[in-house]
């Protein structure tokens, strides 16, 4: 018997007609929508005139719960939609969990694109887009967030973070810590009414603090700049005297390797030290 495939259905972050025509299709296809809010999708499906399928909370707190009633659903032939609040599921929202369970017992999910928050935001940032690295929520935990942080700052590329507008100023105050001049992009309430992008270092944004404490958040922080080792320097000179025996292209392999530089200068360097 065929078993039913799983659908992750993006929804609108804020204006309701960011939703794709697929999945309005997929939505009115379905029988079961486990939603992370049956009011707010309830009221999504209105907007749409879409009539009610069975809807089945599926939230952080009972995802786990609720896998096994899926899954049975599923096994019955009929498919099943996954939505969130807002954005696309799995995406810090729940389905993470049963997405990897699902595979392993061989059930066919599709994830249909739509809307997201962070593209957007880095999409306006200014910054690079050619890598990224997407955080999502930093952990709550102090030694998980500072070693976040640490990360973040030693990134060479754009790094992508969700915050809350309750902790949205104690985490810029936090980053003064790991980053004070790296330049960051605030996306305030993307697709929304009173969508804004706040631009600048961490610092100047902390000392004017002009942030509307309203909405949800999305901090796009740009990658950190090489540093450029300072060469020759004492280190190089003790490794060419520590290496006598090794030969002049195999010594200079190593101290392009170590000092980022090439092996025409390292060679260069190794010659007139054996000199």
């Amino acid at each position: 018997m065929r078993k039913g495939v799983i659908y992750l259905v993006p929804v609108p972050i804020g204006n309701l007609r960011d939703i794709t025509l697929r999945a309005l299709d997929t939505l009115k296809a379905v029988s079961l929508i486990a939603c992370e809010d049956t009011r707010k999708t309830a009221f999504l499906l209105s907007r749409y005139e879409i009539p009610k399928p069975r809807l089945l909370s599926f939230h952080k707190f009972n995802e786990r719960s609720r896998e096994d009633a899926l899954f049975a659903y599923l096994d019955g032939g009929e498919d099943l939609a996954v939505v969130s609040d807002a954005g696309s599921p799995a995406i810090s929202d729940p389905a993470q969990s049963l997405v990897a369970e699902a595979i392993k017992r061989d059930y066919l999910v599709q994830a249909l694109p739509g809307a997201t928050a962070l593209i957007p935001a880095l999409s306006i940032s200014g910054f690079s887009t050619l890598a990224f690295q997407f955080v999502g929520f930093l952990p709550p935990k102090n030694k998980e967030r500072k070693a976040a942080l640490q990360q973040i700052r030693d990134y060479p590329h754009p790094s992508i973070i969700y915050e809350s507008v309750h902790h949205i100023k104690a985490c810029l105050i936090e980053m003064l810590d790991y980053f004070p001049e790296r330049q960051i992009a605030i996306a305030r309430e993307i697709s929304k009414l009173h969508e804004e992008c706040i631009r600048g270092s961490v610092q100047s944004i902390v000392e004017a603090y002009e942030i509307t404490q309203k909405g949800e958040f999305v901090i796009v922080i740009d990658g950190a700049q090489p540093v450029e080792a300072v060469f020759p320097n004492s280190e190089a000179e003790r490794m060419v005297q520590a290496n006598p025996g090794l030969k002049s292209r195999e010594l200079a392999a190593e101290l392009a390797a170590c000092f980022g530089i090439s092996k025409n200068r390292a060679y260069e360097y190794v010659l007139e030290q054996r000199k």
